[in-house]
């Protein structure tokens, strides 16, 4: 078991990885002051029924505090203000008061959701992050909740720090084999940006399903401190922690356009190749770097090669992106295996070509 620490201007909090962590859930809460709280798990209609809900609960019971279980249908149209309203009432309807605490168990979407909610509800109660996916081993971390509006991903939002993050690895054992393919590329991200020796041992050995829970405890672990060390240098993304977004510029867009019919991770491969191509182009990235990140991407399962698309539609949606100031637009781009930096510069033609020239088989 492996615990890195993020420190927050409001509180320094615990990101717990190994197996079993959730199994003394009562214990860890006491040993974050919330022994007293009265607890709302919020998590998704796939996820309770999985035996890491069962555990969960099992530790809850334990407890003499009462607890309840939101459960809202799997998949990102839940990210949204509606469902926030709908867990809002079940948390008043059940008495949730400042001190209490929300567990957001589940995915991406859920420690989104639920952290939003955390945020906004009462003007702020405690949570914990107890992600049940590969791809929430990058959304747990760092303190960015939100849901989406149907203009953009992420669009409201909040930078609210939980109290802990605690990864069982057994989550991740009963994925299914796409879900776990797309988390990969959150991996690979993240040797990307901060580890080339994870970078090599993924060309060495990918991992093309979910191992043992402790052979993934490293891996896992070194994948995380990427983001630890970006996030405690920049926790509200003023400047060095837009590095994390390498690939999500284009990979947004492309993930929004397809209806959410491509995974997160499937888009973020993608954005990755085609933001290492406008690396190279612009002689910041070697193009043989650039096949390095492709082939470990293909190797993992991942999809390399953008959809057939009308360009002006994704670039409508890059256009919103958060990151963008007034003129032309911010991308984080790759210099070498393992650095990122952002340059804000980029002229829209620049992504234009790069992509229509991907469609049609020229990069």
């Amino acid at each position: 078991m492996r615990t890195l620490t993020i420190r927050s201007q409001t509180h320094s909090y615990p990101v717990v990885v190994g197996e079993g962590v959730l199994e003394d859930i009562a214990e860890r809460l006491k040993e974050l002051g919330l022994g007293e709280a009265k607890v709302t798990v919020v998590t998704d209609n796939t996820v309770r029924t999985q035996p890491i809900a069962r555990q969960l609960e099992a530790g809850l019971s334990s407890r003499s505090q009462p607890y309840q279980f939101v459960s809202v249908p799997a998949g990102d149209a839940s990210k949204s203000l509606s469902v926030a309203t709908d867990i809002y009432n079940q948390l008043i309807a059940f008495g949730m008061r400042r001190r209490d605490l929300i567990i957001a168990l589940g995915g991406g979407v859920i420690g989104d959701l639920a952290g939003f909610v955390a945020a906004t509800y009462l003007r702020g109660i405690p949570f914990i992050q107890a992600p049940t996916t590969l791809l929430a081993h990058d959304s747990a971390l760092g303190g960015k909740v939100g849901v989406n509006l149907p203009q953009g991903k992420n669009l409201v939002g909040a930078f609210y720090p939980p109290r802990a993050v605690l990864f069982d690895t057994r989550a991740v054992l009963s994925l299914p084999a796409r879900q776990w393919t797309n988390g990969m590329a959150e991996v690979i991200k993240h040797a990307l940006i901060g580890n080339p020796k994870l970078f090599e041992q993924l060309e060495a050995k990918p991992l093309v399903s979910c191992p043992t829970p402790a052979e993934l405890e490293p891996i896992l672990a070194d994948a995380m401190q990427v983001k630890v060390d970006v996030v405690n240098q920049d926790e509200h993304e003023q400047g060095l922690r837009q590095v994390l977004n390498v690939g999500h510029t284009i990979g947004h867009a492309i993930e929004q356009r397809s209806n959410y019919a491509l995974g997160h991770g499937e888009a973020i491969s993608i954005g990755l190749v085609l933001e290492a191509e406008l690396a190279v182009r612009r002689n910041m990235f070697a193009a043989t770097d650039r096949d390095r990140l492709r082939a470990l991407l293909a190797a993992h399962g991942l999809p390399v090669a953008p959809p057939k698309d009308d360009f002006e539609q994704l670039a409508q949606l890059m256009a919103v992106d958060k990151k963008h100031g007034h003129g032309r637009w911010t991308f984080a781009l790759p210099t070498e295996i393992g650095h990122v930096e952002i340059v804000s510069d980029v002229d829209r033609d620049e992504v234009q070509d790069i992509y229509r020239d991907a469609v049609e088989g020229k990069s």
